[in-house]
């Protein structure tokens, strides 16, 4: 999944999602940074946890609910002031970022 999220991020710089601000924060000292996720993801500075279930409820016809797998990705950056480990977590899992990025763009006619 790694590999195909760098040569998404190499083919799709312009894409408008991974210009989306993180503010990662320093447990010890408590310093913010803020960083895009083209950034944090083009410089490896994440790490995936263990893919999990997670119910997906939707309304059609009837209420159905659906399990899907979703992977938390943890950003991490070093803290400038302390040199501890920064950190945040996404709120999109990584299935959601590739899917995001093999997308064709928006039609400009229409969205302008």
């Amino acid at each position: 999944m790694i590999d195909i999220l760098n040569k998404l991020i190499k083919t799709k710089k312009n894409n408008k999602y991974l210009s989306n601000k993180i503010i990662l924060t320093c447990p010890d000292c408590g310093n913010t940074e803020k960083s895009t996720y083209y950034h944090l993801l083009q410089t490896n500075q994440f790490e995936t946890s263990k893919p999990t279930t997670v119910p997906n409820p939707y309304i059609q016809e009837s209420y159905i609910e659906e399990e899907i797998i979703a992977t938390p990705i943890r950003f991490k950056m070093q803290c400038p002031n302390c040199g501890n480990e920064m950190e945040a977590y996404s709120p999109v899992p990584m299935e959601y970022i590739i899917n995001l990025l093999q997308s064709p763009p928006p039609d400009e006619l229409m969205y302008g």
